[in-house]
């Protein structure tokens, strides 16, 4: 699927950067971009706002407008917890949500491992383990589409599992700035890289929007090298910082772009 600039990899935005529903972020943002994050901050059973979602109107979208779609999968998803009932809910909501969006191909699934601080770090990671587990058998060959994301802890704690499981790295490069986490650790994540999140921090704020060009064009070098063609979804939440952003790529991925 050719990229709306020629680029080797997909440019996306989250489905929040107008204070409206998904379905009309979705419409302001097709033709701005190749790849929407539909992006769901808590799950079904949990959401005080619950957003429509009309999945034949996204795939008639999709198609006038060359468009794809990633997926964050909500927040609060507790597969790590003490409770086998709370983890086995978060399980069958990813099961949910996999089923109900499967017609758009979404081409990631983005999952925090959120860390239970009321559990010792071991007892964490065994029921993560279980969880892990437990959703690779159900899904077969589609865990490939789950992508675990990098948060507040180092990716290390869970990426045996991730890699033990058969799930993708969602990689979030803003994640890593913000946490003060060692970036070319995580770039050289890149070869299981299935997504990649990218944004700006600023005055210790995370999800703003990008400046640095000559970062930009470092990631670009990086991807182009190591034969990325996903999708980078820019995770900000304001058109605004949207739109900076967009034009700061004209430039500084100008050399990446397919002739």
């Amino acid at each position: 699927m050719m990229t709306k600039k020629g680029r080797l990899w997909r440019l996306g935005a989250t489905s929040c950067v107008v204070p409206a529903d998904i379905m009309a972020n979705v419409r302001v943002l097709a033709p701005l971009v190749d790849d929407v994050q539909l992006l769901f901050f808590e799950s079904a059973a949990k959401s005080r706002l619950p957003q429509p979602l009309d999945v034949q109107e996204l795939r008639d979208i999709a198609e006038e407008h060359d468009l794809s779609y990633t997926v964050h999968l909500p927040t609060d998803l507790a597969l790590g917890a003490a409770g086998r009932v709370e983890r086995q809910e978060g399980i069958a909501e990813i099961l949910r949500l996999m089923t109900q969006l499967a017609p758009l191909a979404p081409q990631s699934f983005d999952l925090h491992l959120v860390r239970e601080s009321d559990l010792p770090e071991a007892a964490w990671l065994d029921n993560l383990a279980a969880s892990l587990e437990e959703l690779s058998g159900a899904l077969g060959s589609e865990k490939r589409l789950v992508g675990v994301e990098n948060i507040e802890y180092p990716f290390g704690l869970v990426a045996p599992l991730v890699a033990e499981y058969g799930f993708s790295v969602c990689l979030d490069l803003g994640h890593l700035v913000h946490y003060g986490h060692d970036l070319e650790e995580g770039l050289a994540l890149l070869p299981r890289v299935h997504h990649l999140h990218y944004h700006g921090v600023q005055d210790g704020r995370d999800h703003q929007a990008l400046t640095d060009a000559e970062q930009a064009r470092m990631l670009g070098s990086r991807l182009a090298e190591a034969g990325y063609d996903g999708v980078v979804t820019l995770e900000m939440y304001s058109l605004e910082n949207l739109k900076a952003s967009l034009a700061l790529f004209d430039g500084a991925w100008q050399p990446f772009s397919q002739q």
